[in-house]
């Protein structure tokens, strides 16, 4: 699934900009001059980010081959500058230079399932800050009903993707899903399954699997701890609303030590 750009697009073609609006006043409230966008994907953010023209580099980092080549033609095609696009690995990331925001959007923390991969991508963000740089991440927050669910002999099938996206021939994109989880190494096992009609009639059947790691808030406190983090901003929702335990995501932003 996630080395299929057009998968990937049709996944949140009907609100591509759910989050931007969070991410926009991040930028605007820090003002960065230099960005790194780690998991960038086919720049669902980074080309709306660039289009602001706070941050005179973003540096667009992801492993897919495929999703940068689809980001590499959309910022030709929208003539936006100041980005650069680099293939390499979160854990690892090969850039030059320091960066005022390291920025992991939409849960792409939680693909990294070994714990070592978790903090060596951590200490890698913390090694590309300058002074004043911030790493701003988002998390899904613990579902403890569904994690329950996902422990059961027989786990529910749900469908939480259904919508049209015209612009590129799709008349109807369904998504359904199943989760299983480990408990002790903390992994939800997803068996996603989609339908796909398109322009004609045709109509294609796909199944993908993806495991992510599902973060507890104590863990992830330890873990920014290891890294010579600390979080200095917790929210828990896309408008900004303070994080509580009830909430639905980690939207936290962490500085140095």
């Amino acid at each position: 699934m996630w080395d299929d750009p057009e998968l990937y697009d049709l996944e949140n073609a009907d609100d591509p900009a759910f989050d931007l609006a969070y991410w926009t006043a991040l930028l605007e409230e820090r003002a960065p001059r230099r960005v790194l966008d780690l998991g960038c994907g086919t720049g669902r953010l980074t080309l709306p980010l660039a289009r602001l023209g706070i941050a005179s580099e973003i540096v667009a980092l992801d492993r897919s081959v495929p999703f940068l080549e689809r980001l590499r033609g959309r910022l030709a095609e929208a003539g936006v500058e100041g980005v650069q696009v680099v293939e390499g690995d979160m854990r690892s990331p090969r850039v030059d230079g320091e960066f005022d925001l390291v920025l992991v959007s939409f849960n792409s923390l939680a693909y990294l399932i070994a714990r070592e991969d978790r903090l060596a991508c951590l200490r890698a963000a913390r090694s590309a800050l300058g002074r004043g740089g911030v790493l701003a991440f988002d998390l899904v927050s613990p579902r403890y009903d569904f994690l329950a669910e996902a422990m059961g002999p027989c786990p529910p099938l749900r469908v939480d993707a259904d919508h049209a996206a015209p612009e590129i021939g799709v008349t109807r994109f369904l998504r359904s899903f199943t989760d299983t989880y480990d408990a002790a190494t903390q992994t939800l096992h997803s068996t996603n399954r989609y339908e796909i009609h398109r322009d004609g009639g045709r109509v294609e059947h796909r199944i993908a699997d993806l495991d992510w790691h599902i973060y507890f808030p104590e863990e992830l406190d330890l873990l920014l701890e290891a890294a010579d983090l600390r979080a200095v901003q917790r929210f828990g929702e896309y408008d900004r609303s303070p994080w509580t335990p009830r909430s639905r995501r980690l939207l936290w932003v962490a500085e140095p030590r």
